[in-house]
């Protein structure tokens, strides 16, 4: 999927994405039923990260996986990982990855780059269709 089909989805949704300078990277909020994802693009390093980030915001959308500051960290590290679940199986589908497979991809980054998303989504891709 490419990543102006991220903004449609979003769009779709009446989500809006901004521009937001914070420390994070990215964060979704909602007030008054109206969800913002704001994205600090100053430290976005190229596209395949932006693609990414901006799956991972609409995974958490999606799966009903936002949570605060007072949430434990095992409840946070499972609401993200349900986001980026949502995410590696929108960018990255079992049957796609397969093929790149079958047609002699070995590496990590040789996936990424054709996928166009960051190494660590594909890592986490490959390790959740390898055990399921």
């Amino acid at each position: 999927m490419e990543l102006n089909k991220l903004y449609d989805i979003a769009e779709k949704e009446n989500i809006d994405v901004i521009n937001f300078k914070m420390q994070n990277k990215a964060i979704i909020g909602c007030l008054d039923n109206n969800y913002t994802i704001g994205i600090n693009y100053s430290i976005i390093d190229n596209s395949s990260e932006e693609k990414t980030i901006l799956a991972e915001e609409l995974g958490h959308y999606y799966c009903n996986a936002f949570y605060n500051t007072n949430y434990s960290k095992a409840e946070i590290e499972k609401r993200e990982f349900r986001a980026s679940k949502w995410a590696f199986k929108t960018l990255i589908p079992y049957s796609k990855l397969k093929e790149l497979v079958d047609k002699g991809y070995k590496y990590y980054y040789e996936f990424a780059e054709e996928l166009g998303v960051t190494e660590d989504l594909l890592e986490k891709a490959y390790n959740y269709y390898k055990v399921n």
